[in-house]
């Protein structure tokens, strides 16, 4: 009695070891379909990015003037779900705890905004202050705060 073949499974090593040379091919041939990239434009946004910024998390956030120490990373012209787009990450403390939020512009105007996440790389950028109209100022280190 011979034992019964499966239909589509492998049969003999040979056959196993050859598909698995053409796999490191395919996928080679495979990375050629990646996105078309839209090269950054020569200028980085305009000038009222900042106020862009600004008036977004003013309007978004609903206590933002109780969140303290808001910082602004520099712009990378990065591909999301809506195309290319400038990203930029908002730092801030609310209520001792430090948060991190993702903004995407695109035409001087905020097509995505979240909750930073791993992907968006905020954690490795670098920040400069960034005051927003009613917001506390970041606490300087070193300084004490006046006690009235």
């Amino acid at each position: 009695m011979t034992p019964k073949r499966r239909q589509g499974a492998f049969t003999s090593l040979p056959r196993a070891a050859g598909a698995a040379l053409l796999l490191p091919l395919f996928l080679l041939g495979c990375g050629g379909l990646s996105l078309p990239r839209e090269d950054a434009p020569a200028a980085g946004p305009s000038s009222a990015f900042n106020t862009l910024i600004g008036e977004h998390i003013s309007s978004t956030f609903k206590d933002y003037a109780s969140y303290e120490a808001f910082e602004i990373s520099d712009v990378r012209w990065v591909h999301s779900t809506k195309g290319w787009v400038w990203l930029t990450c908002v730092r801030f403390t609310d209520k001792g705890r430090r948060y991190a939020y993702a903004l995407f512009v695109k035409d001087n105007a905020v097509t995505e905004a979240r909750y930073a996440v791993e992907t968006d790389a905020c954690g490795a950028q670098i920040y400069s202050p960034f005051m927003l109209p009613g917001a506390k100022a970041a606490p300087r280190p070193g300084v004490l705060e006046p006690l009235y």
